[in-house]
């Protein structure tokens, strides 16, 4: 493997600065793939496969090029859609980091300060274990993917600014929780970057992850100021506060940083924030309808039902506001250019197809409460969303597979809104499910997916495809859409609505075409899953398989 010299973490994903780095992951760093290889995504897979032969005939001897090599995998893997491998390779270097002992400060001279070459080699270790946390992090959650490396485990200081970490500037700089740990000989306090800022948002999504396969969601009610969600966003508050204006989310600072050849990593940071807090969020919104309860289900909020309907109401205007910021964020990247959008990471694209979905949600189950800037953009915001889905998986395949889930949830959704008949009780059940105990219906890398069965009449997703306003729902819809039981804590996740909208037809071109091949025998388990893979699912857990 290739000897490095400096490892950048700012994208993401950790690169580095060698002769050979063009070569171990082509379809970001050139613009024609190299021959005799048809594509980048070809090339990539190519030279991937070179490189896992060449670890393989010596993994058991720990290095820190060992390391990379295998985090250089682990995010071609997972931008593949080989989350099951990426996981594995990704452990693989966590417990090399370990038996080198790189979470902790290496031992320096006592009576001098480093030079050059010993501060560069220590930042080198550091930033080597600091992306084991952030992927860790960022791939946690679901059932069987917890954090190996916790906050507490990471004795050693962040990641300094750039400049300094290429001048070979040895600075003392803050650790995770904010202290600062000086050595003998006294440096010079260094700044914090957007690397350091971007794993502290992934230790706080990596919290969000766990809460979200947890039974809390159940337990606790979500405005009181000890549950859990309360916490995390007083983390995600501080965290947001915490930044320097410089770092401040705003338009005319993505820009600025895009200027100064940092807009993706800005925008990746961003989005570690814009995810936590949109899964927050999704959790406490029904998969069916607005906020429109039933008489008769009242009964079931106990003595919280007014606050409840209260906290649903401002849980799903936080949540579609947000959303609308990612999308609003995505118009601004496209403006940047090919090149811009070559170089993002999955981790920004996993955040679009979640504000897609969400969108999605609110175009087709909109409400009179919805903030009408949300709703008169929705459409749109929706077809763009996926139009760069689309182009993304020229990049990282796992994007075709969010747009096919997108489309399969428009056709289902146009379903549900009265283009046929009754879903069956097994499907509601799943998407109950779904909502309130995430990643139990997700493939993961160590379980195997719930088989429900559920039945889809071909002819009504074909209606989907036509321009035909969807009719007043049937007796028979309506009863499917009533309230199931309420969970410990009186919150309902799947309520029902007692008004259809009318929704106008999503299809934009291709962008939406919704012609599958009703023939296929996979149809059925396709257009089953498509709701439950979006609201269930977590990074890294897109085009799992069990080969």
């Amino acid at each position: 493997m290739p000897t490095p010299t400096v490892c950048d973490a700012q994208s993401g994903r950790l690169r580095l600065l060698s002769e050979r780095e063009a070569e171990m992951h082509p379809q970001c760093f050139v613009s024609e793939p190299p021959a005799p290889f048809r594509t980048q995504i070809e090339a990539s897979n190519a030279f991937a496969a070179h490189a896992r032969q060449i670890l393989q005939s010596d993994l058991e001897t720990p290095s820190i090029s060992r390391v990379q090599a295998l985090l250089m995998l682990t995010g071609h893997d997972w931008g593949a859609g080989n989350g099951r491998r990426a996981w594995i390779y990704l452990g693989m270097a966590i417990r090399l980091i370990e038996v080198m002992d790189i979470t902790h400060e290496p031992k320096g001279p006592k009576n001098r300060k480093p030079t050059r070459e010993e501060f560069v080699e220590a930042e080198v270790r550091r930033r080597t274990a600091w992306t084991c946390f952030l992927m860790d992090s960022l791939l946690s959650g679901g059932r069987g993917r917890k954090r190996s490396l916790a906050a507490s485990d990471m004795a050693i200081q962040l990641p300094c600014e750039r400049e300094d970490f290429v001048f070979g500037e040895p600075v003392c700089t803050q650790r995770l929780d904010g202290s600062t740990h000086m050595p003998p000989l006294s440096l010079s306090i260094g700044e914090l970057g957007i690397i350091a800022y971007s794993l502290r948002a992934a230790n706080i999504w990596g919290k969000v992850a766990r809460w979200a396969c947890s039974e809390e969601l159940k337990t606790q009610l979500p405005w009181s100021v000890t549950s859990h969600f309360q916490q995390l966003i007083y983390e995600l508050e501080n965290w947001k506060s915490s930044l320097p204006p410089r770092l401040q989310y705003e338009l005319f600072s993505l820009h600025s940083h895009n200027a100064m050849d940092q807009g993706q990593a800005y925008c990746y940071m961003h989005c570690i924030y814009f995810m936590s807090y949109m899964f927050l969020h999704r959790a406490y919104l029904p998969v069916l309808g607005p906020q429109n309860i039933p008489e008769e289900a009242l009964h079931e909020y106990s003595e919280h039902s007014d606050r409840w309907k209260m906290w649903q109401k401002s849980s799903r205007r936080d949540l579609f506001n947000e959303a609308s910021m990612v999308l609003d964020m995505l118009e601004e990247m496209r403006n940047f250019g090919v090149f811009f959008l070559r170089g993002l990471v999955p981790w920004i694209g996993f955040t679009i197809y979640t504000a897609v979905g969400v969108m999605l949600y609110s175009y087709n189950f909109p409400s009179g409460e919805d903030d009408p800037r949300v709703t008169e953009k929705a459409r749109e915001r929706v077809i763009r969303g996926c139009t760069f889905l689309k182009e993304m998986k020229n990049q990282w395949p796992m994007s075709d597979t969010w747009f096919e889930t997108i489309k399969r949830m428009q056709a289902y959704y146009r379903t549900v809104l009265g283009q046929g008949g009754p879903v069956s009780p097994d499907e509601r059940q799943a998407l109950r499910r779904a909502m309130v105990d995430y990643g139990a219906l997700q493939p993961s890398p160590v379980q195997k997916p719930v088989d429900v069965k559920v039945s889809v009449d071909a002819n009504v997703i074909r209606s989907s495809i036509t321009q035909e306003q969807p009719p007043t729902a049937t007796p028979a819809q309506q009863q499917f859409m009533s309230p199931p039981a309420s969970t410990p804590n009186g919150y309902t996740s799947n309520l029902g609505w007692n008004g259809q909208q009318t929704i106008p037809p999503l299809e934009d071109d291709d962008t939406f075409n919704l012609n599958f091949d009703f023939t296929s025998a996979d149809m059925e388990d396709m257009m089953r899953d498509a709701t439950q893979e979006f609201w269930a699912s977590f990074p890294g857990e897109v085009g799992v398989g069990y080969q």
